[in-house]
């Protein structure tokens, strides 16, 4: 079994990343999640290469090795190892991979000893793209597919404009290029990122892209972009006078599910790829939803 000893399993999972699931993955169904992520991968042996990373199979755990992993309420679970194919992972892809394939499967994420689940924080939608989009290309494309904003917060964006009902912010400044923000999603253009797998087959030509990151609008920058606190602008009568925050899972699907479409419309509309948080490509907003392939 070589490292697959008792002795030395729980060490080498724990350390990850490694992709804890409840129940043991199909292979295609293992290799079709990876494509999502590098629409390269392919099989090697047992084993699947995407994005420089090496997805070994699925291994049984029970009982005792749970609780040596720090799961004692688990009677069986399966996990899937990520290891990095050269001296380093490229931008940390391995560790993404494994929470990538845990939240598709419904599953939890483990490195360096610390549980994740994925489901908790689901992350933004993106779309990369081969350069930032001109405002006259990107607002129309914003205008059809944001719920509108009334006027512009000028003391969180004094250079703001309003155009059909979107936010324009020309930042310019650092890595960002251009802010735009309807009524509860805000779209951020950012440059000069190195290129993930999935950019890498679309534009091999490329050496990087820019990202629009679509994210809810409320999020203050104090949270630094980790929690969200979505606002249910449409009432906007909360009887204590404070803003009346998003709780219910349901509504807080609803607000994934709205910003996911916006990413798909960006990228039919600039040629863009749509993807998650975690580089997982989607083909449809439902796709962004825990335990999709489960």
């Amino acid at each position: 079994m070589g490292w697959f000893s008792k002795l030395l399993l729980p060490g080498r999972l724990r350390t990850g990343p490694t992709a804890l699931l409840p129940a043991r993955p199909d292979p295609k169904t293992l290799l079709a999640v990876a494509q999502l992520a590098d629409p390269e991968a392919r099989t090697d042996g047992d084993d699947i290469l995407a994005g420089g990373a090496r997805i070994e199979p699925p291994v049984e755990l029970t009982g005792d090795v749970l609780a040596k992993l720090g799961v004692p309420d688990e009677d069986r679970l399966w996990a899937c190892r990520i290891a990095a194919e050269g001296p380093l992972p490229v931008d940390f892809f391995d560790k993404s991979m494994a929470e990538g394939i845990a939240y598709r499967l419904g599953g939890w994420s483990l490195c360096q000893g610390e549980p994740l689940d994925p489901a908790e924080d689901d992350g933004d939608p993106l779309v990369y793209l081969p350069a930032v989009p001109e405002p006259e290309e990107i607002l129309p494309i914003l205008a059809e597919s944001l719920r509108h904003a009334d006027a512009v917060d000028t003391e969180r964006w004094p250079e703001g404009e309003l155009i059909e009902g979107v936010v324009h912010v020309p930042v310019r400044r650092g890595r960002v290029a251009d802010v735009y923000a309807g009524a509860d999603v805000l779209v951020t253009i950012e440059e000069g990122h190195r290129m993930p797998p999935a950019a890498q087959v679309r534009w091999p030509y490329l050496t990087e892209i820019a990202i629009a990151r679509v994210s809810p609008v409320a999020r203050t920058e104090e949270t630094g972009g980790e929690d969200a606190e979505l606002a249910d602008a449409a009432s906007g009568d909360a009887a204590d006078g404070r803003t009346e925050e998003v709780t219910s899972a349901d509504e807080a699907q609803g607000a994934l599910l709205t910003r996911a479409a916006v990413a798909l419309a960006l990228a039919d509309g600039l040629r863009g790829i749509a993807a998650d948080g975690r580089g997982f490509q989607l083909a449809e907003a439902d796709d962004v939803l825990p335990g999709r392939y489960a």
